[in-house]
């Protein structure tokens, strides 16, 4: 009994001793944040000002999108208000001739 005490204590620190090894591994490999030299900082100036352009010009867009669709919706009810007139006017015409 004594003697698998042994073993099960040396099993446990190699196990730990590993997943030391495994995390210094990658904290090694990852990339550490350094200062940003002034051309990084005026990329990222641009960068920034670019991607809001992008959404500024997203957003006329879809306003501009919204105003023509809203203008179509009244075109076509102008039209068909017209058709309607006409059609008015023609039964008007037909009831007309139907009297004579």
């Amino acid at each position: 009994m004594g003697n698998n005490v042994g073993y099960l204590f040396a099993i446990v620190f190699f196990v730990i001793a590993v997943n030391i090894y495994i995390v210094a591994s990658r904290l090694r490999k990852t990339p550490k944040r350094r200062k940003m030299n002034r051309a990084a900082v005026d990329e990222a100036k641009q960068a920034l000002w670019r991607d809001r352009e992008v959404a500024r010009r997203v957003e006329r867009e879809d306003e501009d999108a919204y105003e023509r669709h809203k203008l179509r919706n009244e075109t076509l009810a102008l039209y068909d208000e017209v058709r309607r007139r006409a059609a008015e006017r023609e039964d008007e015409v037909i009831d007309t001739d139907d009297k004579r």
